[in-house]
């Protein structure tokens, strides 16, 4: 029972706390992208989560083999490029061979979320707070389900950024930055009591 609570507590934590966009303001750019299309969240959803959890695994390996020193730091940014680059590859090519009808319907999604901040800031995040293989993992699924989750906040609000009621000068982008802004604050707020500054 223990175990399943640490395990429960430790996606809490990658959800809420890293979450990428709220709380480390990493990968907006893709949010603003994934959150104008509602239809395709379920689909990107599972590709960034997908990435997260394996480039995750992938992370630990590379931390332990590379076992980073402090002038070792100067290589993380290629090594895990390579990783994030590598796992891009390779997915795209097992969809095309494997499941070719799959492969046509998410390659779209591969792109977004293969190659966006949230997730190569991700993998610097997980590096510095995890130590175990199981740690690595459930924050690399957790950290993808907080950006869903980031997503999906936003897209449910996005069509009402754009209504007439809203004054011309706050339409769109500018009151989606508060929008964000707000919500950022909310994160933060549930974060402040885990996070050691």
């Amino acid at each position: 029972m223990e175990f399943i609570k640490n395990i429960m507590l430790t996606a809490f934590t990658a959800v809420i706390v890293e979450n990428t966009v709220f709380c480390r303001a990493l990968g907006t750019s893709t949010l603003l992208i994934a959150a104008r299309k509602r239809k395709n969240l379920v689909g990107f959803g599972i590709c960034v989560t997908y990435m997260t959890a394996l480039i995750s695994v992938l992370t630990y390996v590379a931390d332990r083999i590379f076992n980073f020193s402090e002038a070792g730091y100067i290589y993380i940014p290629l090594v895990y490029t390579a990783i994030l680059g590598i796992v891009y590859v390779v997915t795209l090519l097992c969809m095309w061979k494997f499941v070719p009808r799959l492969f046509i319907a998410m390659r779209k999604y591969i792109h977004v979320s293969a190659f966006n901040c949230a997730v190569l800031g991700s993998m610097f995040l997980i590096s510095k707070y995890c130590t175990t293989l199981g740690d690595y993992f459930i924050h690399g699924i957790g950290i993808g389900l907080g950006f869903v989750l980031a997503v999906y906040i936003t897209a449910i609000i996005y069509d009402r950024l754009y209504s007439e009621k809203v004054p011309y000068a706050f339409r769109g982008y500018p009151l989606l930055m508060i929008y964000i802004g707000i919500l950022s604050m909310a994160f933060w707020g549930l974060s402040s009591h885990t996070l050691n500054y």
